[in-house]
């Protein structure tokens, strides 16, 4: 009875992150220094290779692509030509040219590195002294330009390789949002320069003949989101969790929960929780646990037994 009287009163309180328990926890994350004690996965020693160049290494001539017309805003508007025309840059490739130094009001020299379309100039002044700014900075710093080298290098290590997918959001052609599944063997295509957000956008089709993108940081670790560690594995998921039922699987990889799931298959479909309330009775563990998207899951004993999406 006292079970029955928990489980109604929790969703009344989830707002509140209360429960009638005795603890509440939320979400922990490591820190950037805790994160390079962990040895690396295979998965970011395979796409480690995909690194930026700093200033120092970069040729003339090396390419980067404007992500959108808003990239002029980085760029000096002396020297800029007046066409209205010249200020839509989004997708256009501009080449390395050289770094020049800028005097400061201070007397010291900043770096400037100058950027070509074939026909205009583009400055870029980096603020990073003229003598540490070849060290300092690296091609994948320089705001709304991506570093199509490094999208020719992702697009090598990637295309023709059978990998899993380990999140469901896949985009179509587009640029629309669809719902795909997880933890699926996917094909990937091409790798071709993504947007602001996101510079690596990647093609991959399923077994069933889909075609679908992902977009993707560069990095592989870091604060950095949607890295290829976090929507790629090199190995088959289902393997590693052999005393999951096939038709609870199905549903983990539809991104779902039913009722009876336990928490290590609720996490596969949904991730980590952001809030976790936990109480007992005489008899029972209870759960309460919350989702930033405002789904709800209870477990008695760590058996699902109720749920709100």
């Amino acid at each position: 009875m006292l079970a029955s009287v928990m489980l109604a009163g929790s969703l009344s309180c989830s707002l509140s992150s209360c429960f009638t328990g005795i603890e509440s926890t939320k979400k922990v994350s490591l820190s950037r220094e805790d994160k390079k004690l962990i040895a690396p996965s295979p998965e970011e020693e395979f796409f480690k290779g995909v690194s930026p160049l700093p200033l120092a290494e970069w040729q003339p001539g090396k390419r980067f692509i404007a992500a959108d017309n808003k990239t002029i805003l980085i760029f000096s508007q002396h020297g800029l030509p007046a066409e209205p025309d010249s200020a839509r840059i989004g997708g256009k490739t501009l080449s390395f040219v050289r770094t020049e130094p800028k005097l400061e009001p201070d007397g010291s020299y900043s770096a400037t590195i100058v950027f070509s379309d074939g026909s205009n100039s583009y400055r870029y002044n980096s603020g990073k002294n003229v003598d540490t700014a070849p060290h300092e900075i690296y091609s994948n710093q320089i705001p709304m330009l991506i570093d199509l080298d490094m999208v020719d290098d992702a697009r090598e290590l990637l295309k023709g390789k059978d990998l899993w997918l380990k999140t469901p959001l896949w985009y179509d052609n587009n640029g629309n949002r669809v719902m795909g599944k997880k933890f699926v063997e996917v094909s990937i295509t091409d790798v071709q320069s993504g947007d602001l957000a996101f510079p690596l956008r990647v093609k991959f089709s399923d077994a069933n003949g889909h075609s679908a993108w992902l977009f993707m940081n560069y990095g592989v670790s870091g604060t950095e989101t949607r890295t290829f560690p976090n929507l790629f594995s090199l190995s088959d998921i289902r393997k590693r969790y052999p005393q999951i039922t096939d038709e609870t699987w199905d549903v983990i990889c539809n991104g779902n929960v039913k009722i009876g799931m336990t928490k290590e298959e609720c996490k596969l479909s949904l991730g980590n929780p952001n809030d976790v309330n936990r109480g007992h009775d005489y008899s029972q563990i209870l759960d309460l646990w919350q989702y930033p998207n405002g789904t709800v899951l209870w477990f008695e004993d760590g058996l699902l037994t109720r749920f709100r999406k």
